[in-house]
């Protein structure tokens, strides 16, 4: 593990030593302020509820995870600074994971930073705790899935902006099935639904701690961090 800490401590320096951690942190808290209180006023809503900022918390997740996921090792390889990273003691799992949970770390920075809502939720009203536990537990496990399909993506590419294209098509697509699933033959519908983004955070967003969101969001996390090793591996063997 001290060698997946290495890369991870690395990584997560680097994105306080550009711009880029401090444009995407206060651009999401800044787009999920003004959607949740501007153009729909959780305050004039009469219910001390987080969903309206669960939802648009979990919209901008999925527009600025990628942004934050292209470079871990796209930018690497246009470099081929990759070429060196590969050489190194280390296997492709372990630079994998170290990039991805650097990455996630900067995610939970900005969850964490939206605590202000629920904290002004209690001072106003008595809003219900186990909704709110669970939608951010829910938003964590979005955010992680977002970041290793954003991962994966960057590992498969040397241009960024593919990477970044690549990583929210494979994002909105499982999200937005859960918004037309009344459109969906009865037949298909448990199976759409259980590939869908949404209908399981919501879920969780409701209070309802169901394992099967659990394993659903392990094994998306576990799939694309795969991906992601096996396409540093294949550079490694060329």
């Amino acid at each position: 593990m001290g060698k997946v800490f290495a890369i991870f401590r690395r990584e997560l320096a680097s994105y306080f030593d550009t711009p880029l951690a401090a444009i995407v942190v206060p651009a999401f808290l800044g787009l999920v302020g003004a959607f949740s209180l501007y153009f729909q006023d959780i305050l004039d809503a009469g219910v001390a509820s987080m969903r309206t900022v669960f939802f648009w918390s979990a919209v901008f997740l999925m527009l600025l995870i990628p942004a934050l996921t292209m470079r871990l090792l796209a930018e690497e390889q246009r470099t081929g600074s990759v070429e060196l990273l590969v050489t190194l003691p280390v296997t492709a799992g372990q630079i994998v994971l170290g990039k991805f949970l650097a990455a996630l770390a900067l995610v939970a920075l900005a969850l964490a930073l939206t605590f202000t809502y629920p904290l002004t939720l209690a001072w106003l009203g008595d809003p219900d705790p186990g909704p709110i536990l669970g939608g951010y537990l829910g938003l964590f496990l979005l955010g992680a899935s977002f970041t290793a399909i954003g991962t994966a993506a960057s590992a498969m590419t040397r241009n960024q902006v593919i990477a970044f294209l690549v990583a929210l098509v494979l994002c909105l697509l499982p999200f937005a099935t859960g918004y037309a699933l009344a459109r969906v033959p009865p037949v298909l519908l448990p199976v759409v639904q259980y590939l869908s983004f949404e209908f399981h955070f919501n879920n969780l967003a409701r209070g309802v701690v169901d394992t099967r969101s659990l394993v659903f969001y392990g094994g998306v996390v576990g799939l694309f961090l795969h991906l992601a090793v096996f396409a540093l591996e294949r550079r490694r063997l060329r």
